[in-house]
């Protein structure tokens, strides 16, 4: 049984450690800077502080829950609401990402984030007011148990219709979570593929009208 609750600090260790690890190979994240380093281990270090940086600035501005089981996280969702701010540079740049810039350069940091942004312009430009499923994350010992589904069709859809909204949108950059999120009730809006220097990165846009 996966109870969700609000996130906070004293989680954030293990919480870090979940969304990491959950993300490994994610094109964005991870796929973005393969064969940018001589080895995998400073390729994991890197990535790791730039997961961090990821959750610290996000979690400034949009929603973050946890769910437990047995006194651990198995799961974080992270969602904005219709009324949150954006997430901008400056939510990066106090949430440790100096030691991306300085790894891999200003330039590469500004193009990375760019990439990011498009990653969302369908999304941005739907125009009925959306909860906007930002991460969904399941420790990867636990995953296949039906948590990332609970965490939709338990939680998320609850939480969104409690609070009057009648829309959910999500975009992944994993082919393998299409036919996850068209299970639990998402429809494809739309499928593109997006470059960043010599790389394709995949990206599709979903929705789900409650």
């Amino acid at each position: 049984m996966i109870e969700y609750k609000h996130y906070d600090s004293s989680y954030e260790t293990e919480v870090l450690k979940v969304f990491a690890e959950s993300f490994v190979n994610y094109p964005l994240f991870w796929g973005a800077f393969e064969g940018r380093f001589k080895s995998e281990s400073k390729l994991r270090s890197f990535y790791e502080r730039l997961m961090k940086g990821i959750f610290r600035a996000t979690v400034r501005k949009d929603d973050c829950y946890i769910g437990i089981a047995g006194g651990n996280v198995r799961a974080i969702v992270i969602v904005e609401k219709p009324s949150d701010k954006p997430v901008g540079f400056w939510d990066y740049a106090v949430s440790g990402m100096a030691g991306i810039i300085a790894r891999i350069g200003l330039s590469d940091t500004l193009k990375f984030m760019e990439l990011s942004d498009k990653t969302e312009i369908v999304v941005k430009s739907i125009p009925e007011p959306r909860w906007h499923l930002y991460f969904l994350a399941v420790d990867p010992k636990y995953q296949s148990w039906g948590i990332g589904s609970g965490a939709i069709l338990d939680f998320l859809i609850p939480l969104v219709r409690s609070n009057g909204g009648n829309l959910i949108t999500v975009t992944t950059n994993s082919e393998k979570n299409v036919a996850f999120y068209i299970k639990n009730g998402f429809t494809l809006v739309k499928e593109e593929t997006l470059e960043y220097k010599a790389k394709s990165i995949g990206n599709w846009t979903f929705r789900m009208d409650l």
